[in-house]
């Protein structure tokens, strides 16, 4: 039953990524496992989910579709540590865990990437996987739902939401100004 359901999952997350590799495998079974954890199902609306990606890479496509969490929703936040893991937080319990790769460390370099996808969608959840219960420290402002706050930075004039800003002198400023920006202006 349960590889059934990987199947169908992994069958998602490679039409909606555009192909089969090792990150749509560990990504998808990772946030199945997490789902199982956490009492939710799958192919539903989870209202109650929050997620925290620690990568830009594959496995974040595949925790999305697997999960239903967006970044339009505002239910899955990319914290891009360059690490292969991810929280799953249950809003309506408090209950947070984090999943890590422990799988890296058995990967051979002369491995195809067919015989890595096989060989990953064979292994134990137990195998691939670090499985920890956290606390997570939220905000309100972290929640999904309408605008928490709205401010005009002073020196770019854009308006920032949701206290994504930096108190600077007893002034909130947007990121890009407070800090290095990863754009210039160039008129």
């Amino acid at each position: 039953m349960y590889y059934d359901e990987f199947q169908r999952q992994l069958s998602k997350v490679e039409k909606f990524h555009g192909h089969l590799c090792g990150g749509i495998v560990m990504g998808t079974k990772m946030t199945m496992y997490a789902l199982e954890h956490l009492g939710m199902k799958l192919n539903e609306k989870n209202k109650d989910l929050l997620v925290f990606v620690e990568v830009d890479r594959c496995m974040a496509d595949a925790v999305q579709i697997v999960s239903g969490c967006t970044v339009g929703k505002r239910t899955l936040k990319l914290m891009d540590y360059g690490r292969f893991a991810a929280t799953f937080y249950k809003i309506s319990t408090g209950e947070g865990i984090r999943v890590t790769d422990d799988d890296i460390r058995n990967q051979n370099e002369n491995e195809t990437k067919e015989e890595l996808v096989e060989r990953l969608s064979n292994t134990p959840n137990k195998k691939l996987f670090s499985f920890r219960r956290v606390k997570l420290r939220l905000k309100k402002s972290d929640f999904p739902g309408k605008d928490f706050s709205k401010i005009v930075c002073p020196v770019c004039n854009e308006i920032v939401k949701d206290d994504k800003y930096l108190v600077r002198n007893g002034i909130g400023i947007c990121r890009a100004c407070a800090e290095e920006s990863y754009y210039e202006f160039i008129d």
